[in-house]
């Protein structure tokens, strides 16, 4: 009776309130009492959302095309305003410039035009300036010049500029700075108080001087304008990495991730990478060099420029080497200096008519760079001795930390930083520098990526914002898409990404909904046109979706959302067609492009229409088919007996190359760059090795993207599953680099006949080790005319391309090494 009386009560008063209906549904049981307070929500929310939205004529007008065409209108007009203003700029000071005719030769022009006449000039360039108070601001209204050459060329009664701005200001002194503010009425100060501070090897120290405390110089303008109280802008916005966690480790540890970042189109950025060169020796108190380290900086750089040279002048990347010390830099210029020598072709990424040359500097000279890709070479490593120490020269400076922020903050699209030491290798109770601190952060950073981070477990913050936002997922994926909710990892992210079906670690395209992110820019600039403009510069595709007309027509626009994602997936696969087409007519053999016509000579080509051995099925690209079941390879039919060369140092496998069966493992191409999924991955690649070891690093990653579902492996794939290789041994050889179990690296291995048709390998998939076996167990091939050739014969390959029988002949040689060792 008391519980019915008390719903009695609470039930007039609520009907009181206009809530009969709800009532009447509690006591239908078409409401569970539990529900009632969220029924209540909704029903109210339905309410009210359609009559604020009659009640704004703006928003009950709205039509998305209508929109959209504005804010398209706004960005040309914008555009044309930015143009013009530059031209409307121009043409003030051309209208500004003196007269050139009729010109006396005693005026400012005169003077001028007969100094430029005369062989010699008899004036110099502080004299003509001084000669010419009107006309000189007029032909020179934007002068580029450091303090040193102000004081120097400037006179001191020269009119004043109206502005003069210090740039990298955190690196000119305070006394260098004075004389420029003089000359100006107005003065900007740009500086990252983080970065380097001015060198003061020769300068004069304030320490040994009797100076008042207060009257002091700080370290840099920069830092006396912040200390007099001038008005500081900072600029929050970065543009310079075109991969976010190029930037990341300095936006957490140097900017409090205030910095404004974009995220690239990549499920997974890991731009930063790590080689770790553990044979490096540091010669420490000597050359203070790591020769070693050195070599392995200059030989990737080499590397790359050859490749970059199939590619036109304009797409070529620029790049830059960056040291721990100037001997190490020296070095390294050296190592250039001799690869040059032997390639001139090189000659033309160091040309100084190149915008940005390739460069090679150390921490203290770096500042003010940027390249494509730099190559971070810490130096610093074990020395003869094999002992490591906590000295990393500047870096245990004070403000050291700053010089590792300017050296990890210069590249656009790639870091990769050689070491001789993972982060657990230093050791910080041994030092308390803070920039050996960041330093043993910063590897760490390099080795894991972004998980390395405080609270950054993945490519994306985590969940959606809105609920607006958690509807238009909810509707694409009903529809098949692969969904990612914010990406990116500092304040600015891309609402919703959508994975490519088809290429592993790449976004499809990014869903930008006009939500929190979309308001929280304060111009139409930054949120209708900049923020967008960057993203497509990125490589973004980007589809926008109205909160206004979702209302109105979620189910219209839904369809409009998914045929726009299903176009932009059509003219990606179309794309890739048309590059799978033109690809077709090369012959790829051992990762480079071949002529598949590429002639032999004429002897060759006789010879090989009459097979030596026509028990073996020739093939263009695969050797040594299959033999039948129970089949026994001879000597007399050419192929090498497997127990030929058993008095050779070589490893027994069973004679068998058979293809690891994947499909036990329990595969998510979701989940391929999440941390969690490293022990999966770690454990097929283990499986791989295991069965096919020794084998090349391209076919150890096909054999994984293939498992996963993917008929390409690109960069990124690779990068994931370079992870995992660290516990095993390589061999470096022109086909690329062949992975062996640890400890099983010798210089003949028995050959492996392919199990099946699939387990044929090409002659850049088979080790030297191999291919040399071959030629010691059948030495009468060295007696032929054409050793190569009749190697490629007794493999089966009748069709033989100029690089690989570069190939055999490196098998032939290491053959006669061995032979003639015995």
């Amino acid at each position: 009776l008391r519980d019915w009386t008390s719903w009695c009560g609470i039930r007039r008063r609520a009907v009181s309130h206009n809530l009969g209906a709800l009532v009447d549904d509690i006591e239908a049981g078409l409401v569970r009492p539990a529900e009632a307070q969220s029924a209540f929500r909704l029903a109210y929310v339905r309410w009210w959302l359609p009559a604020t939205l009659d009640a704004d004529p703006v928003l009950r007008n709205f039509r998305r095309f209508q929109h959209e065409h504005a804010i398209e209108d706004f960005r040309e007009i914008d555009d044309l305003v930015r143009a013009q203003a530059s031209l409307r700029v121009i043409s003030a000071i051309a209208h500004g410039l003196p007269a050139v005719q009729g010109v006396p030769r005693n005026s400012e022009l005169g003077l001028l035009r007969h100094q430029m006449e005369l062989q010699r000039p008899s004036r110099s360039i502080r004299e003509m300036i001084g000669a010419m108070p009107t006309s000189f601001a007029k032909l020179a209204p934007c002068m580029l010049m450091s303090p040193l050459s102000i004081a120097q060329y400037l006179p001191p009664d020269q009119a004043l500029f109206d502005v003069v701005i210090f740039d990298e200001a955190s690196q000119i002194t305070t006394w260098d700075a004075v004389g420029a503010i003089a000359r100006a009425h107005q003065t900007i100060i740009v500086g990252d108080p983080k970065q380097l501070p001015p060198t003061n090897f020769f300068g004069r120290n304030e320490e040994d001087e009797e100076v008042v405390e207060h009257e002091k110089d700080l370290e840099s303008i920069l830092d006396e304008a912040k200390a007099a109280g001038i008005p500081v802008r900072d600029l929050r916005w970065h543009y310079r990495s075109r991969n976010e966690s190029l930037i990341a480790f300095s936006n957490h540890h140097y900017y409090q991730n205030r910095l404004i970042t974009f995220p690239s189109p990549t499920v997974e950025d890991r731009a930063v990478q790590l080689r770790k060169i553990t044979t490096g020796i540091y010669d420490r108190g000597k050359s203070r060099t790591n020769r070693i380290e050195a070599q392995a900086v200059t030989d990737e750089a080499v590397s790359r420029m050859r490749r970059w040279l199939a590619l036109p002048e304009k797409d070529r990347p620029t790049l830059g080497v960056i040291t721990f010390n100037a001997q190490q830099q020296s070095l390294i210029l050296d190592l250039f200096d001799k690869a040059r020598q032997t390639e001139p072709e090189l000659e033309w990424f160091f040309a100084d008519e190149r915008i940005e040359p390739a460069i090679v500097k150390n921490l203290e000279n770096v500042q003010g760079d940027e390249r494509d890709i730099i190559l971070f070479s810490i130096t610093f490593s074990q020395d003869n001795a094999g002992k490591r120490s906590m000295d990393f020269g500047a870096l245990n400076r004070d403000g050291g930390e700053r010089r590792l922020n300017v050296a990890v903050t210069r590249a656009r699209q790639e870091l990769i930083v050689f070491s001789g030491f993972a982060a657990d290798q230093i050791d910080p109770n041994r030092t308390k520098a803070i920039g050996v601190q960041h330093l043993k952060a910063f590897l760490d950073f390099a080795e894991r990526g972004a998980v390395a981070l405080p609270a950054q477990e993945r490519g994306s913050v985590g969940a959606l914002e809105s609920p607006f936002e958690e509807a238009v997922a909810a509707e694409l994926e009903k529809r098949g898409w692969t969904i990612v909710p914010q990406v990116g990892i500092s304040g600015f992210r891309v609402d919703i990404g959508i994975r490519h079906p088809d290429l592993a670690g790449a976004y499809l395209a990014g869903v930008e909904c006009d939500g929190a992110t979309y308001h929280s820019s304060a111009t139409a600039r930054d949120r209708d046109k900049v923020r967008e403009q960057v993203l497509r510069g990125l490589g973004w595709n980007i589809v926008r979706v109205w909160s206004t007309d979702w209302w109105f027509d979620l189910e219209g626009c839904t369809e409009r959302l998914h045929a726009s994602l299903a176009a932009l997936l059509e003219e990606s696969r179309r794309k890739q067609a048309e590059q799978q087409e033109s690809e077709a007519a090369i012959h790829w053999d051992m990762g480079h492009k071949v002529d598949p016509m590429d002639p032999l000579p004429a002897e060759d080509l006789a010879s090989a229409g009459e097979p030596e051995h026509p028990s073996i099925k020739s093939e263009p690209e695969l050797v040594a088919a299959p033999l039948a079941t129970g089949e026994r390879p001879s000597a007399s039919a050419g192929i090498l007996p497997a127990a030929a060369h058993s008095t050779h140092d070589t490893v027994p496998t069973g004679g068998r190359y058979r293809l690891t069966d994947l499909t036990g493992f329990s595969t998510s191409p979701d989940q391929f760059y999440d941390f969690v999924y490293r022990g999966t991955l770690r454990s097929m690649v283990d499986a791989v090795i295991e069965q096919e070891g020794p084998l090349r690093d391209d076919v150890l990653a096909q054999r994984i993207a293939r498992a996963h579902g993917w008929l390409r492996t690109g960069n990124k794939i690779r990068e994931r599953i370079d992870l995992h290789l660290r516990e095993f041994d390589r061999t470096e050889e022109s086909s690329g680099s062949f992975l062996w179990k640890r400890g099983t690296v010798v210089d003949l291995l028995d050959y492996r006949m392919p199990f099946d048709a699939d387990a044929r390998r090409s002659i850049a998939d088979i080790p030297i080790a191999e291919l040399a076996a071959v030629v010691v167990a059948n030495e009468d091939i060295l007696e032929q005319s054409d050793p190569a050739l009749d190697l490629a014969r007794l493999l089966g390959v009748e069709r033989l391309a100029a690089i690989s029988r570069s190939r055999l002949d490196e098998a032939i040689d290491r053959a006669q090494r061995n032979l003639a060792s015995t």
